[in-house]
């Protein structure tokens, strides 16, 4: 029904009746001419009774105003209407994949058959789009590339493996992506690659080559081996140049991972000198984390120790018992059992007291040797899934940050990132850039680099995808 058909409908039945009054009107003059005054007897009455019919309406205007009036109402009609924002780009055909504007959903509606597959994505996915999935757009030859290549990322981190195989593979076959379309080929070749399907990627790879003409990405062998979970994300705490009063900020992260990590990485290969104040704080987190069990990871402990001993000397008292008390915890983690009774006695005799007993160490405990500190400091190693809450992987990451001017996080075992846990790793970052700090995510497969990109932290922070 048109705008002028509800609004106007009175105006045009007194229009229609206007004209049928001025025909008859018409007719009868015309009849009059053969009676001596008979027109004028007959238009005097039409004008002492006041009726319409005595203006004279050409049929010809009177047809084209109305079809004036009709162009009229179909333009404001469009002007009306609201169009949903989830309406698709028209086809190439000219034909419309969607129904029309006054039975079409709304955004706050969900699409039903024509997006089925939608609904496996779950709310977080629609809401991202803005209602619009690429899965709903697949029949539709102009849908968007990058469309694609976000909800595939998207999906992949939601842990829905199967729905991003069937997205990427039906628009590379449909080969409809491009310039994007190496970046979903990539995306493809990690899915495989982290899935362990061996014979997919090498039967993709032959397909890449046939279309690029260049070598496609080559089979990692090891790439679905899990690594061993304490190398795979270990928080450690580097020391400064100076073991004294300062450290507390050393000493009291220490406290706050050893609250959700087993294992922890302490390194004192940068300690140049030492004095009481610093040995009392490190003292007394090594006792705590004795008596809690953690495993431990110690670089540079014997260069710390040798330190510690140039510092103390038997039978001079003015200095406080804790670098000798330090040196004992040392070598006791350490195992050094004969060492420890030597300088036991040492201390003995020194504050004529009786010395701690020697007994193994609670956890497990290892160590590097000082020089190899600053190899195992390039980079900040991500673990294998990203999820849940990361607030202490944003605080190792936040330590490691302190001690290097630019932080290099080494994504080479990252195979997933949960979305949810991505926006937290945002939001938790984004301070440290805000302050100067440069980080770097390096070695990342192109499904996780796509999600950076999605979310925006390719904005903060530089995203390296890993070599193909």
């Amino acid at each position: 029904m048109g705008i002028f058909s509800i609004f106007g409908k009175k105006d045009r039945q007194e229009a229609a009746a206007d004209e049928n009054d001025a025909a008859r009107a018409r007719r009868s003059s015309s009849g009059g001419k053969s009676g001596s005054g008979g027109s004028g007897s007959r238009s005097g009455s039409a004008r002492s009774q006041g009726g319409s019919s005595a203006v004279k309406r050409d049929p010809h205007a009177a047809r084209a105003t109305a079809l004036k009036i009709d162009a009229i109402e179909s333009e404001m009609s469009s002007e009306f209407v609201t169009v949903p924002t989830t309406q698709p780009r028209p086809s190439s055909r000219g034909t419309a994949s969607r129904p029309a504007p006054d039975t079409a959903p709304t955004t706050a509606s969900r699409p039903e058959t024509a997006d089925a597959p939608a609904s496996e994505m779950g709310n977080t996915t629609v809401m991202l789009l803005d209602g619009q999935t690429a899965v709903s757009a697949m029949a539709e030859p102009s849908a968007d590339a990058e469309s694609v290549i976000s909800e595939a990322a998207i999906l992949y981190a939601n842990g829905q493996q199967e729905l991003v195989e069937q997205m990427l593979a039906a628009a590379i076959a449909e080969d409809r992506l491009g310039d994007a379309a190496p970046r979903a080929w990539l995306m493809l070749f990690d899915l495989y690659q982290l899935a362990g399907r061996q014979q997919e990627f090498e039967q993709l790879a032959i397909e890449y080559a046939n279309k690029f003409e260049t070598s496609p990405p080559g089979w990692a062998a090891s790439a679905d081996a899990a690594p061993p979970p304490a190398q795979a994300a270990t928080p450690a705490v580097p020391f400064p140049a100076s073991l004294d009063a300062g450290c507390a900020k050393q000493v009291e992260r220490i406290r706050n991972l050893a609250a959700s990590h087993r294992t922890l990485r302490l390194e004192f290969a940068r300690v140049a000198q030492v004095d009481a104040a610093g040995c009392a704080l490190l003292l007394d987190e090594l006792v705590k984390l004795q008596k809690t069990g953690h495993d431990l990871i110690l670089v540079g402990a014997s260069e710390l120790a040798e330190k510690i001993r140039a510092i103390i000397q038997v039978g001079r008292r003015e200095d406080t018992e804790a670098p000798w008390l330090l040196l004992l915890e040392i070598l006791r983690l350490l195992n050094r059992e004969q060492e420890f009774e030597e300088t036991s006695i040492d201390y003995c005799v020194t504050f004529e007291v009786s010395p701690p007993a020697f007994t193994a160490p609670q956890g497990k405990v290892t160590t590097a040797a000082g020089e190899s500190a600053p190899e195992t400091a390039e980079a900040f190693a991500m673990p294998k899934i990203v999820e849940g809450r990361v607030d202490e992987l944003i605080l190792a990451i936040a330590a490691w940050s302190d001690e290097h001017e630019v932080t290099v996080i080494d994504c080479s075992r990252l195979q997933r990132v949960d979305f949810n846990a991505a926006g937290r790793l945002l939001t938790g970052l984004g301070p440290f850039c805000g302050v100067g700090k440069s980080l770097e995510f390096q070695h990342v497969n192109h499904l996780v680099t796509e999600l950076f990109h999605v979310i925006g932290l390719d904005a903060m922070a530089r995203v390296v995808p890993r070599k193909s």
